[in-house]
């Protein structure tokens, strides 16, 4: 087996502890999140106090439509989909129905309604994050290897790449690949989040045999297109909330499923989630033995992770 630390179904599951540390971290990173759309509330207030005497007339104050449609429930995104002129009729029907009847609270009305679409700006953003943070693991863990091992490596951020004395903790989240030379001067490039062609859908770890300057361009789908310049595929799902463990494993099932398929069964498939209760383990844990899957972990696992990165680094 290539993760001497997954012996069992029962060592792939979720700990309460680790559990516990998960919810807590992404607890207190949501509250760091928080801070910018509190403060903006806050600055809204401001303006209207100052700028209000009754409801009708926020209509004439041009520099915060934007905010208001906001409160009046409007997502950035659907605000893209609206013509002034809709704006302008959604934030009169706003005024009439929900700001008049409130009387002399309409202010705070309108503050509790952008609160409560921000939320779920915020919501939007942390589902983003916390597949971040389990990037974030990873990439320490991979750099880490490669460091110990007296590996030079550079990375990538944006586009380009640039030298590993570069590399610093705070910009593990933002790597979006790492290439290296192996021992006998094969090269390697660990990228992200990239479209595999061969299954016409974004794979979350691709390792590759080949060299690209940039994270984009047509050099890269160039040797994305060739099967042969694949070393290994993953899923890596970072999610620590037990009750969307099932549902991620099954996305991420699906997808290696596809990958298995495009390429024949001749590529090595890994696995890495955080939050992994008692059934999918088994289930890991079997595709694992019957070597369908080439390696797993659980992402709060130290020691599973580690060695993961230990394979990878070596294939």
């Amino acid at each position: 087996m290539n993760n001497l630390n997954v012996l069992s179904a029962a060592s792939l599951i979720t700990t309460p502890e680790a559990r516990r540390s998960g919810f807590l971290e992404y607890a207190l990173r949501r509250n760091k999140e928080a801070v910018p759309f509190i403060d903006k509330a806050k600055a809204l207030k401001a303006t209207l106090q100052a700028h209000t005497n009754e409801p009708h007339d926020i209509l004439s104050i041009i520099k915060i439509r934007e905010s208001l449609l906001e409160s009046a429930g409007i997502s950035v995104k659907a605000k893209a989909h609206l013509s002034d002129v809709d704006k302008e009729r959604l934030l009169s029907d706003f005024i009439d129905k929900i700001l008049i009847p409130c009387g002399k609270e309409y202010i705070d009305e309108i503050i509790y309604r952008y609160l409560l679409t921000s939320g779920d700006a915020l919501g939007g953003r942390m589902r983003n994050i916390v597949g971040s943070i389990a990037n974030e693991k990873l990439n320490r863990f991979v750099i880490s290897q490669l460091q110990i091992c007296q590996i030079d490596f550079s990375f990538a951020t944006n586009s380009g790449f640039v030298n590993s004395a570069e590399y610093s903790l705070d910009i593990a989240e933002s790597i979006k690949a790492i290439r290296w030379r192996t021992n006998i001067g094969e090269q390697r490039l660990l990228i992200y989040n990239v479209n595999v062609p061969q299954v016409s859908k974004n794979i979350d770890i691709v390792l590759l045999n080949k060299f690209t300057e940039t994270t984009k361009g047509k050099n890269l789908k160039f040797i994305l297109g060739d099967a042969k310049n694949y070393l290994s595929i993953g899923e890596l799902k970072g999610g620590i909330d037990p009750a969307g463990a099932d549902e991620h494993w099954k996305t991420a099932n699906t997808a290696l499923e596809r990958v298995r398929n495009a390429f024949e069964n001749q590529i090595p498939l890994i696995f890495i989630g955080a939050a992994i209760e008692s059934a999918m383990a088994i289930e890991i844990f079997a595709q694992y033995q019957n070597s369908t899957l080439a390696n797993c972990a659980n992402l709060t696992n130290d020691q599973q992770l580690a060695s993961v990165c230990e394979w990878l680094v070596s294939l």
